[in-house]
């Protein structure tokens, strides 16, 4: 009969990554539940090295009856970001699945997973997530990859979103050499890097979050033998780049900041050249209906046409709309 050791649910997720480092889980039998306790299936061979190595907390070794794990059924698999070896999960997850089941599911579909980190809230003036780490290695950074380009992110303290590695390059393929791009919220730098690597550009890439300003530098210098153009990086309010730049230079402007996009229209005519071309990201529950209030707003436009880049609920998405300045 096999054994398990059972614990309660609240330490489950702990046990779990003890028995996975050991190596005395047994992949063969699923984890179950009963009741408050959580049955994980070990190696009867490794009884004292178990022990030991789960001192400290409370539990038990019993006789189980657990489950084949299916090999033709994928596992649950929760909604969750991947930053190289980290995996980040959003907290609305734990509500239908405990942290064992969450744990279990990412580290069997990646397991070269290092940390995995549950999202709280997002806070602060710079609107950076809020993490709580839920399994493995507390971890201050991850490297991410896309294209070829390596991002160093500073995980809850400088935003940056894994979906919109295909944006980046999207969006740098539209660029055409020898433009001079502001990217206004530029965050770690994704959409300039993409725009260095891929055209003969001058690519100014302002953020107005330290850390994050900080890790433009820090990610140009990763990758500057990639680059074909000049990352450029600033720290300012994007309000203030009207008076710290000159006005009506730019080829191209990207405003990725989906809830407060609008509240900087009154700049990015004076930032624009005649024809150049703005990127909106903004956040919409029905594009059409948000259309007029962009056409109202930034009546000196031509709405040229959008493209969801983002489900971010059932009814809502982040678009991309694409203006031209008349």
């Amino acid at each position: 009969m096999p054994l398990c050791v059972s614990v309660d649910k609240i330490v489950a997720s702990r046990a779990l990554s003890i028995l996975r480092r050991i190596k005395a889980l047994r992949g063969d039998l699923r984890v179950t539940r009963q009741g408050p306790r959580v049955l994980l299936p070990v190696d009867e061979s490794k009884l004292e090295e178990i022990e030991e190595a789960l001192r400290g907390l409370e539990f038990a070794v019993v006789d189980c009856h657990p489950p084949l794990v299916s090999r033709t059924a994928p596992p649950t698999i929760p909604a969750y970001d991947l930053i190289g070896d980290v995996a980040i999960v959003r907290a609305r997850v734990l509500e239908s699945l405990g942290e064992y089941e969450v744990v279990s599911a990412l580290t069997s579909i990646h397991p070269r997973l290092k940390s995995i980190y549950v999202v709280e809230e997002t806070t602060g003036e710079y609107r950076v997530p809020s993490l709580r780490l839920l399994w493995g290695e507390n971890r201050g950074y991850a490297e991410a990859r896309e294209y070829g380009l390596v991002f160093r992110v500073p995980l809850g303290r400088a935003y940056y979103n894994p979906r919109l590695a295909e944006e980046h390059h999207r969006v740098a393929e539209s660029v055409e050499d020898g433009e001079v791009v502001l990217d206004m919220f530029s965050g770690i730098g994704g959409f300039a890097l993409h725009i260095a690597s891929l055209r003969d550009a001058f690519v100014v890439a302002n953020d107005k979050n330290p850390e994050a300003y900080k890790h433009i530098i820090v990610n140009v210098r990763l990758n500057y033998k990639k680059l074909k153009g000049v990352v450029y990086p600033l720290n300012y309010d994007a309000a203030d780049l009207v008076n710290a730049l000159e006005r009506e230079v730019f080829d191209r402007v990207i405003a990725n900041l989906p809830t407060r996009s609008l509240d900087f229209a009154p700049f990015y005519g004076r930032l624009l050249r005649s024809g150049g071309v703005l990127h909106l990201y903004i956040l919409s529950h029905d594009i059409m209906t948000t259309y007029d209030v962009i056409s109202e707003k930034l009546a000196g436009f031509s709405i040229e046409g959008h493209r969801l880049v983002l489900e971010h609920s059932p009814r809502a998405g982040v678009f991309r709309v694409d203006l031209v300045k008349r």
